[in-house]
């Protein structure tokens, strides 16, 4: 694989790196703030599969944490550049089905008084992208990511 050393990526650069993202065998390496990001294509079930972000080589589950709240699920031990290329997700506290059976039977003057966290959420950040395209939109925000390796850059040197 073919190596690119300080090198911004561009919008064509981008649309290849979605390409290759969505083919079957993906191992694209990219620098972000001093980390060395992954992102490989890996087995979630028997027929399907995601695209996994590797910080430096790595996902631990110690820096996932729930312990505190407002800590977005993230622990103190994890790298800084977690929230920036993990994949965020987000669930509410209450379903619908019981948000609305309560109002139904309280009204929405008493709910907000018995449940002052009737609309919160639980925000939590994971490794896993389902789509190509969902992981190259968040990584086109990051300012001063690098593209370090891809299959496709080889194929390119080798037409030269």
């Amino acid at each position: 694989m073919s190596e690119v050393k300080g090198k911004s990526i561009t919008k064509e650069m981008w649309e290849d790196i979605e390409a290759e993202m969505s083919g079957s065998y993906v191992s694209v390496e990219f620098s972000y703030k001093g980390h060395e990001v992954t992102v490989q294509r890996v087995r979630c079930s028997e027929s399907r599969t995601s695209l996994q972000v590797y910080i430096d080589g790595a996902v631990k589950g110690e820096w996932v944490s729930f312990s505190h709240e407002g800590n977005d699920g993230v622990s103190d031990k994890a790298p800084d550049i977690l929230k920036d290329v993990w994949c965020r997700k987000t669930k509410a506290k209450y379903d619908a089905k019981f948000k609305a059976s309560v109002t139904k039977i309280w009204g929405k003057r008493e709910v907000k008084r018995r449940y002052p966290d009737l609309e919160a959420k639980h925000v939590f950040y994971l490794p896993n992208f389902s789509k190509a395209s969902v992981l190259c939109r968040q990584f086109k925000k990051l300012k001063g990511i690098e593209l370090k390796r891809a299959m496709f850059l080889d194929i390119e040197e080798k037409a030269l």
